[in-house]
């Protein structure tokens, strides 16, 4: 299969085996414009790339920064240039002439853990990624919340402030400004390792905020954290969210409310691929 990832600050591909083994990679730095002919080249050089040995892949699983329409195969990334309502996923069925699966990083990261991560076996959970930006999804009786677009279980834009810092989106007091590496350096004017103790508080107690108002909506108790700014900020942080969330998870079906920060760190490719992995796994158990 061919893995794409498209991130506000890189585009990778790599194809990767039917066992998730990943084959051959490569990856840009997004560009300031024409992004998709990029895209289109890197693709075009990791497909090239490919052993002789290895068969013609026949499907695509895609991540991209939310928000998407899995429906209309259309996304709109921040810090993207141009892609508002891109059709990404008709540009590369053209391209590749092979079945593509589109869904958000936070989708693609809780499908990856509950297919080959921690969550393996865990019927009901949230997954979220702290990176350029906030991804999550959840999964509730072992399937993914898909939503009407294909957001659900997305925290990015929980109002966490009712008169806070203005967001990307145009909103006021989302959980986005407060968390994601691009909000937090620009308002630092600095590295995110040389965030003080009061701005590392403040993102754990607004992540405590929008983890509290997602669980109590719907009833899930155990959420996977990880991404660069926790990898970064580290148990300060995730020491402040967890007081949170004893604040504000009074409901006896809370009480075993956990945060998790899963040992091992699943590769966005992986998370890409993971989509088209678990739906090869639906489609055998139908067959057999």
């Amino acid at each position: 299969m061919l893995a794409v990832v498209v991130e506000p600050s890189r585009l990778a591909a790599a194809l990767v085996d039917p066992e998730g083994a990943v084959v051959v990679r490569d990856r840009i730095t997004m560009p300031s414009r024409d992004v998709w002919r990029s895209l289109e080249r890197l693709i075009r050089r990791v497909t090239a790339a490919a052993p002789g040995s290895v068969e013609r892949f026949i499907r695509v699983g895609v991540s991209c920064v939310g928000p998407v329409d899995e429906q209309a195969g259309t996304v709109s990334p921040p810090y993207v240039p141009g892609w508002t309502n891109f059709a990404l996923r008709e540009h590369l069925e053209a391209l590749t002439d092979a079945s593509v699966l589109l869904a958000s990083s936070g989708a693609a990261a809780a499908q990856a853990e509950q297919l080959i991560g921690e969550a393996i076996g865990v019927r009901d959970f949230m997954a979220v990624v702290v990176d350029s930006t906030v991804e999550s999804a959840c999964f509730v009786g072992g399937r993914r919340l898909v939503g009407a677009h294909g957001n659900a279980g997305s925290i990015a834009h929980v109002t966490v402030d009712p008169n806070g810092m203005t967001c990307w989106c145009g909103s006021v007091g989302c959980l986005e400004p407060y968390l994601s590496s691009i909000a937090l350096e620009t308002e630092l004017s600095r590295p995110l390792r040389r965030a003080n103790s009061s701005t590392v508080e403040r993102a754990g107690i607004m992540l405590g905020r929008a983890i509290a108002t997602m669980c109590a909506t719907i009833d899930i108790d155990t959420v996977y954290v990880t991404g660069r700014v926790i990898d970064t900020l580290g148990d300060e942080l995730l020491a402040a969210a967890r007081r949170e969330l004893l604040n504000r998870s009074r409901l006896s079906n809370l009480e075993s409310l956990t945060v998790v920060e899963p040992v091992e760190h699943i590769q966005p490719l992986l998370r890409a691929a993971s989509l088209v992995l678990d739906d090869t796994h639906r489609e055998s158990v139908l067959t057999n």
